[in-house]
């Protein structure tokens, strides 16, 4: 909530490439921080690292939406609206079978490290994207 709340103010003064970038960028972070906790570690660090997690649904949400409403003619907002949903739906149900790959049957600290290292290079390549967009546009 506060993330969303944060890209929006962001938002007012910037165009969605700075939110993605944000967000894909604390994407990144939560990534690397998920290689770290083992089933020893205390609740409190599973805590921040779940927040950082967190933070990149806010900043990508805004920033894709304001994107998609900023692309689309104004006829066709809805069926771009409808089409940037269905593409959250696809990219839920692609984490799901990657969870399912990479976890297996049984959770434990090294799935969960190799999760980390996925979602990372993941973000990794995302970033990237964003970061040549921005370079080839060259405005933030």
């Amino acid at each position: 909530m506060l993330s969303t709340l944060l890209a929006t103010r962001l938002l007012r003064t910037h165009e969605p490439r700075l939110a993605l970038l944000v967000g894909t960028s604390a994407l990144c972070v939560g990534g690397l921080l998920l290689t770290l906790p083992t089933s020893s570690s205390p609740v409190w660090g599973l805590l921040v690292v779940s927040a950082v997690l967190g933070l990149p649904n806010g900043f990508n949400n805004m920033g894709n939406q304001q994107a998609v409403y900023a692309a689309a003619p104004t006829d066709r907002t809805g069926a771009a609206s409808g089409l940037y949903r269905t593409s959250q739906y696809v990219g839920a149900n692609l984490a799901a079978a990657l969870l399912a790959l990479v976890l297996g049957a049984h959770a434990d600290d090294s799935g969960l490290h190799q999760m980390g290292l996925a979602v990372t290079v993941i973000a990794a390549v995302l970033l990237a994207a964003s970061l040549l967009g921005a370079w080839r546009a060259r405005r933030w």
